[in-house]
Parts: structure tokens; C-alpha cells; sequence
């Protein structure tokens, strides 16, 4: 009984998907220097993914296992 209510949740959800942009009116673009927010995230996290890791004294640690 629970996966038949898991189906048919997902099943109306999908139902809606489908149709509520059909109904929907159309939305206006954003602004454009809103699109540069997703720019500006993936550069900071690739820019923390690269840099070098320092402890507050400034040097490298050695006792870290990952």
C-alpha cells in the first residue's frame, strides 16, 4: 500500500509538471546580472577547490589524514 502512495504521488507530480506550464503564463527573463550569480558561485568553490591548503600560521598541515 505505502509504494502504490509513493507511485501515485510521484505519478500527480509529474502530471503537473507537465501541465502547469501549459496553464501557467510565461514568467519575464531575470535580470541579467542575476544570471551571473551562478557563474560567480562555481568560480569561488573551483577557486577553494585549488587553492593551496594553509593552517593560520601559514604553513602546511601534516597530521591531517583525508
Amino acid at each position: 500500500m505505502e509504494g502504490f502512495m509513493v507511485m501515485l504521488l510521484l505519478s500527480t507530480a509529474a502530471v503537473l509538471l507537465l501541465l502547469l506550464p501549459l496553464l501557467l503564463p510565461p514568467l519575464p527573463p531575470p535580470p541579467s546580472l542575476l544570471l551571473l550569480v551562478p557563474v560567480v558561485l562555481l568560480l569561488a568553490l573551483l577557486s577553494l577547490a585549488f587553492l593551496p591548503n594553509r593552517d593560520v600560521y601559514g604553513q602546511q598541515p601534516t597530521d591531517q589524514l583525508f
